[in-house]
């Protein structure tokens, strides 16, 4: 990465910092950009520069987590095992994410966060054919899975993330695993 793409870097995070510093503060729908830009500490060509609107920076904010996530992540296989290790690895992520994560689901931006569950499934994250004819199988889950991780985070984490994972496996049914049907 060159210069000019890491201060565009830096600054397109200052901007997700502010905004989040905003919405500690403030609803979404009454944040301004120059209230915004000012907590950001950026100019408003920057500013411009990088975003179109305040959807646009959840939008990226997002997409770097998914693309963080699909870094991190090593699910090789639809077993059992391997859901509940990849599982384990997601509370384990969102748990550094928990104040973020929470302030949107309080501030009445869940669906960012559902969208964000629903678009990891489709951009690659699952890189193999399906195991299985079921289309709602994948719908249930990354619809579950933001509301469980949600109520876990709210609560202040008090099961480690590998009881999480293997309670939400729990949940799912047989047909989800390559190993059980």
């Amino acid at each position: 990465m060159n210069y000019g793409q890491q201060e565009n870097a830096r600054v397109k995070e200052q901007i997700v910092d502010g905004l989040f510093k905003e919405l500690e503060e403030h609803p979404f729908s009454e944040i301004r950009i120059a209230s915004l830009i000012k907590t950001a500490g950026v100019g408003r060509t920057s500013y411009y520069r990088n975003f179109d609107s305040k959807e646009d920076i959840l939008n990226y904010y997002l997409e770097e987590l998914i693309d963080e996530r699909r870094q991190q992540s090593n699910q090789s296989a639809w077993t059992r095992k391997d859901v509940q290790l990849d599982l384990t690895d997601i509370f384990v992520f969102f748990r550094g994410q928990k104040e973020r994560f929470i302030l949107l689901f309080e501030s009445g931006l869940s669906a960012y966060i559902f969208n964000y569950f629903r678009d990891t499934a489709k951009k690659g994250r699952i890189t193999k054919e399906l195991p299985w004819s079921e289309p709602y199988l994948i719908p249930f889950f990354t619809g579950a899975l933001p509301a469980v991780l949600f109520e876990w985070l709210k609560r202040d984490t008090p099961e480690s993330p590998e009881k999480m994972a293997a309670t939400v496996t729990s949940f799912l049914p047989e047909a989800f695993f390559i190993d059980e049907h």
